[in-house]
């Protein structure tokens, strides 16, 4: 019984974030008001073309559940392949900046930060996997010493 509250607080919030989220860009800040004038302007044809648009959405996810129901796996695939066409762009998108930065040359040097305040720099040491490094810097301690 105590998770009801913050559960609908944490919904709050998100669903705020959300909205916030939505109308941070104009034009959808434009929309919004262009449909809250329709809405002013004609309370019940307004109301009657809400009501529309939600049966014709409830038809279209019937069909969708029926589909489903008639034959799952081709419905699946059909899915599928929906989703592959429409992620192709950005597939190919995200392959063609692998080659920005290779993962077997990155960059492997480390950052030596001196602390002055509360101990100095002598009880801070770098483990790492490559021995180089601690042939180079005296506080780093190679991974295989510590076992």
């Amino acid at each position: 019984m105590n998770n009801k509250p913050s559960l609908l607080r944490t919904a709050l919030v998100l669903g705020g974030t959300a909205v916030a989220a939505i109308l941070s860009k104009k034009e959808n800040r434009d929309m919004l008001v262009n449909e809250f004038n329709k809405a002013k302007q004609d309370p019940n044809a307004y109301k009657a073309s809400l009501t529309e648009k939600a049966n014709n959405l409830t038809q279209v996810a019937k069909d969708e559940v029926s589909k489903a129901k008639e034959d799952p796996n081709a419905y699946k695939a059909n899915l599928t392949d929906k989703v592959m066409e429409k992620a192709a762009p950005v597939i190919d998108k995200v392959k063609g900046n692998e080659g920005d930065f290779p993962k077997n040359q990155a960059d492997t040097r480390e950052q030596v930060t001196t602390f002055d305040d509360e101990g100095g720099a002598s009880n801070i040491h770098i483990v790492t996997d490559h021995s180089n490094v601690t042939d180079n810097n005296p506080t780093a301690v190679d991974k295989n010493d510590l076992k």
